[in-house]
């Protein structure tokens, strides 16, 4: 047969013949008919020609599968004039692929995309094939053999099916299960094991899939979460009701090419669709008796709830379930994360809700990750009668220490964050001192439980730190940065600044102290001089005559060194 110009190289030299017509009895091309006038002809017309080997049709369209995928796939190649070659995919459909496979001892069969099996080489034998489905071999079907305009990436593959009974047509199973009750789908089809193609498979779709199981009911678990599956993706487009007792009687479809295996579809079944104890919460992973990671059981397993904006009024309702009085959230960054179910996010409570279950919520948490689950802060006591009780803590004397207040019913402290001496003398006021002042939080020890406050801002007229305002977000806060606060004694200026010479080498030497808001203490030599210190002699009752050399005034007017 002819074999088009485009498919053989270009020739040289001279075109001899053109306008060859043949009977098709001569025995040689010369005793045809033809034109020697060939101007019109160029090389790139050079004729083809493909002979065959045999003309027998004996086994003329035996078939097999070539680069099989599996013992039953692959792609379809036919013995044609003495050749193995390959089938173009155009017109090449289902009912065509069945009568190949049931030539090839199958019960039917379906298409492969060509795009899906490796190409081919030698000769693209037939296209355009039309079967009727009644052929027991595809060379009964119609078809052509001019395939020029085909390339080998365009070969035919076919699936051909074990079995074509309905009897357990539809099975389901769970694979790569990442608990019991949920994992990768996986159906028994055409007597193979296979995966579905998440594409518009839905939370009805996975309920119906979940019952068939055995299950009351169940959602979809985005297939970026489940691992990827092997061999044929059996069904994309799944659609059901609801109503079906199996999955195969929903609607569905097979040619599933535009699916790849990393888009097997997951599944979470329920143990239990019971509401009577729906909703139920307890706190994971304790920090405190009242304080850890929230988990809720929700379709009979224990879960947890996702941070995205669930905040303090969500953290009330949850406390409130629990027997709290109220509660806040705790950053998902200071909770060990969870195990299992993300069961809830983008949780929106109005506050009033007496379960957490009554608020709104999602339960599609394929976004959320267990470094994300909540923790919440629940409070033993939500009366104002004793809010804001201070005391020091860590005391280094009776009148400093870490500052620590008593909210919620709970003792914590306060970051030293914006804390200043103005914050410090309210705060030493409440506790009964004139004034005060901060310490460095590096001074103090560090202290344990909450970090109350943060962010503090008083005028300086409140009569209690509560009054003051503040931040009870302490997430940026870590108990390093615990603040301490140093309470003076006394505030009056009478006798402020007395001084004082302690640990004396000599009448008139030693170490200077001062009394200073009811205290004494010392004096840092940071840029001290000898100028401050004759400024300190004069005021102990020496007076100098030159550098260093002082007088003391008593009664035998002894002239004393001062170093």
């Amino acid at each position: 047969m002819v074999i088009a110009a485009s498919r053989v190289q270009d020739g040289q030299g001279t075109i001899w013949l053109t306008d060859v017509v043949c009977s098709g009895s001569e025995s040689k091309l010369v005793n045809c008919t033809y034109n020697v006038h060939t101007a019109q002809c160029e090389h790139y017309k050079d004729v083809g020609i493909h002979c065959f080997l045999n003309c027998s049709t004996e086994d003329e369209g035996t078939l097999r599968l070539g680069s099989k995928q599996a013992e039953n796939k692959g792609r379809l190649e036919i013995h044609y004039k003495g050749e193995w070659g390959t089938v173009c995919e155009n017109y090449f459909g289902d009912v065509d692929a069945a009568v190949a496979c049931i030539q090839l001892g199958y019960c039917s069969g379906m298409v492969i995309a060509a795009s899906r099996v490796q190409d081919g080489q030698g000769t693209i034998w037939l296209t355009d094939v039309a079967c009727s489905g009644s052929e027991s071999k595809l060379v009964n079907c119609t078809y052509n053999v001019h395939t020029a305009q085909c390339e080998h990436y365009k070969d035919v593959g076919i699936h051909c099916f074990f079995n074509c009974s309905t009897e357990d047509e539809g099975t389901l199973r769970l694979g790569s299960k990442q608990a019991e009750n949920k994992g990768r789908l996986e159906i028994h089809y055409k007597g193979e094991w296979g995966t579905v193609c998440e594409n518009y498979f839905g939370d009805i779709d996975a309920a119906v899939a979940c019952r068939q199981l055995g299950y009351c009911s169940g959602m979809v678990i985005a297939a970026s979460r489940v691992q990827d599956g092997q061999g044929t993706i059996w069904f994309t487009d799944v659609a059901c009701s609801g109503s079906e007792s199996q999955l195969v009687n929903c609607t569905y479809n097979v040619h599933t090419a535009q699916c790849e295996h990393y888009k097997d579809v997951g599944i979470h079944c329920f143990f239990n669709c019971s509401t009577e104890d729906e909703g139920t919460l307890r706190l994971g992973s304790k920090q405190a008796e009242n304080k850890g990671r929230l988990e809720i059981h929700y379709k009979g397993e224990w879960g947890t709830v996702c941070e995205n904006y669930f905040g303090d009024i969500d953290a009330a309702v949850a406390c409130r379930q629990l027997g709290y009085c109220s509660g806040m959230v705790i950053a998902a960054s200071r909770v060990q994360d969870g195990r299992g179910t993300i069961w809830f996010t983008d949780v929106a409570c109005s506050g009033s809700e007496s379960q957490l279950v009554n608020c709104t919520y999602n339960v599609h948490t394929a976004q959320c990750e267990h470094y994300k689950d909540v923790g919440i802060h629940c409070f033993f006591n939500c009366s104002t009668e004793d809010e804001g009780t201070l005391r020091l803590g860590s005391k280094q004397a009776e009148n400093k220490g870490r500052l620590e207040i008593h909210y919620k019913g709970e003792w914590g402290t306060v970051c030293e964050n914006y804390f200043g001496d103005i914050d410090a003398a309210v705060a030493c006021r409440q506790l009964g001192y004139c004034s005060g002042m901060v310490i460095a939080a590096s001074r103090v020890q560090d202290g344990q439980g909450t970090i109350w406050f943060t962010d503090v801002a008083c005028s300086g007229s409140e009569s209690q730190l509560v009054n003051c305002t503040y931040n009870v977000h302490t997430a940026q806060c870590e108990h390093y940065k615990d603040v301490g606060i140093h309470c003076f004694f006394n505030c009056s200026t009478e006798d402020e600044g007395t001084l004082r010479l302690g640990s004396k080498q000599a009448e008139n030497k030693g170490r200077l102290e001062i009394h200073y808001k009811g205290e004494w203490g010392t004096v840092c030599e940071n840029y001290f001089g000898d100028i401050d210190a004759a400024v300190a002699c004069r005021q102990l009752g020496y007076w100098c005559v030159k550098r260093l050399t002082c007088y003391m005034f008593k009664a035998e007017k002894q002239v004393h060194t001062f170093d």
